[in-house]
């Protein structure tokens, strides 16, 4: 994959982390009192979301609900600072670049991932 073809994804990647970290704090917002708002504003990540106090059932809960997505995230991110991003962590071939494009955090070729799909359904 070309260098700038991997910039044009981490940056997909890291407009739709910041977006993704928006949601979930507005979820928070709506759960937890008045008092938290502003702190839940500024969180940038779950550790600091962590440290802010809330009730621990409330942010598992909204994270928990999340932490998959959350994960791929983290890991296509660390893929393309390791130089492996678009490759299949299966198989090893490239992920189609129109895969990509929607899913710029998958971590498996269709071919793969429609295999442990099928593994997992039988």
């Amino acid at each position: 994959m070309k260098p700038e073809e991997v910039e044009h994804f981490k940056k997909l990647i890291l407009d739709y982390r910041e977006r993704f970290w928006n949601e979930i704090k507005n979820d928070l917002a709506e759960k937890v009192g008045e008092e938290y708002q502003e702190l839940i504003n500024t969180v940038k990540d779950e550790e600091e979301l962590a440290q802010i106090g809330l009730q621990e059932e409330i942010v598992l809960g909204v994270i928990d609900a999340r932490k998959k997505e959350l994960e791929a995230i983290a890991q296509a991110l660390w893929r393309i600072e390791q130089g492996e991003y678009g490759k299949c962590i299966e198989c090893g071939q490239w992920i189609c670049i129109e895969r990509l494009e929607v899913r710029p955090w998958a971590s498996y070729c269709i071919e793969c991932k429609e295999k442990m799909e099928r593994v997992e359904k039988a």
